[in-house]
C-alpha cells in the first residue's frame, strides 16, 4: 500500500485486515453491517462503523486507501458504491477491489457440471448458499465500470482461488476435488482465474 496513511475497509468482518494495517502504521476504520462481526472487531480496539454502504458516514470523510475485499458482489448498487469510494479518496488515493470472476473457467465448467448432474445449484452468482451474491463482474465489466467513474486502473488481474470443497472420502468426492483443483489451476494459467483483483487510483497528486 505504500506509505502509511488513512485506510477504510468496507465489509471489514472481524477486523483481521484492519489489525494488520494498524500494526503497519495505518490509521484505520472499518464499516460492517453485521453487528456480531462488528462487535468482534470493536473488542479488538478497532474503530468500526455499523452501517450499510448507502448510509455509512465514513465515506463522507477522506481516505488514502479504501479496501473492498469480497464485498462489491454483495451490494445492490455497485456503481453508487464505487462512486462514493471515488469521492472519498484523496487525489492519488487508491482502492483495492477483489470480486469473483463470473466469466472464469471455474464458473463455466462448474455450472456445466451441475447441470449435467441435474442440479439447480450455481457455483458463482449465488442465491444458492449464503452469504448471497447479488451482482457479478467479469474482467471487462469491472474495468469498464471503474473507468466510467473516473478511476485509473493501476493493476488488474485474475487469480486462482483455493479449492474449498469440503473433503469427502467417497470416490466421487475425491474425483470432484481433483477436478476442481485442475480447473482452478488451468483457469489461472490461461488468464481465466476464479477471482479478480484490481488496484484503482483516483487521478491527481496526493
Amino acid at each position: 500500500m505504500g506509505r502509511a496513511g488513512r485506510m477504510l475497509e468496507l465489509g471489514c468482518g472481524r477486523g483481521e485486515l484492519l489489525e494488520g494495517a494498524k500494526r503497519a502504521g495505518w490509521a484505520v476504520r472499518g464499516v460492517e453491517m453485521t453487528e456480531a462481526y462488528a462487535a468482534v472487531a470493536t473488542a479488538k480496539g478497532l474503530d468500526v462503523e455499523v452501517a450499510c454502504t448507502e448510509a455509512c458516514r465514513s465515506l463522507e470523510e477522506r481516505w488514502d486507501s479504501v479496501v473492498l475485499v469480497a464485498f462489491l458482489e454483495h451490494v445492490y448498487e455497485p456503481r453508487l458504491c464505487l462512486e462514493r469510494v471515488f469521492d472519498a479518496l484523496v487525489p492519488g488515493g487508491v482502492a483495492f477491489v477483489d470480486v469473483p470472476n463470473e466469466c472464469s473457467l471455474w464458473s463455466r465448467v462448474g455450472n456445466a457440471y451441475m447441470r449435467a448432474r441435474g442440479k439447480s445449484w450455481a457455483v458463482n452468482l449465488s442465491p444458492t448458499f449464503p452469504p448471497y451474491h447479488v451482482v457479478g463482474f467479469c474482467p471487462r465489466s469491472l474495468r469498464f465500470l471503474a473507468k466510467a467513474i473516473g478511476f485509473e486502473v493501476v493493476d488488474f488481474q485474475t487469480h486462482r482461488w483455493r479449492n474449498e470443497l469440503p473433503p469427502r472420502r467417497s470416490l466421487v468426492g475425491r474425483i470432484e476435488s481433483l477436478g476442481a483443483d485442475m480447473v482452478l489451476s488451468l483457469g489461472n494459467w490461461i488468464g481465466s482465474g476464479a477471482g479478480i483483483t484490481a488496484w484503482l487510483r483516483r487521478p491527481g497528486s496526493g
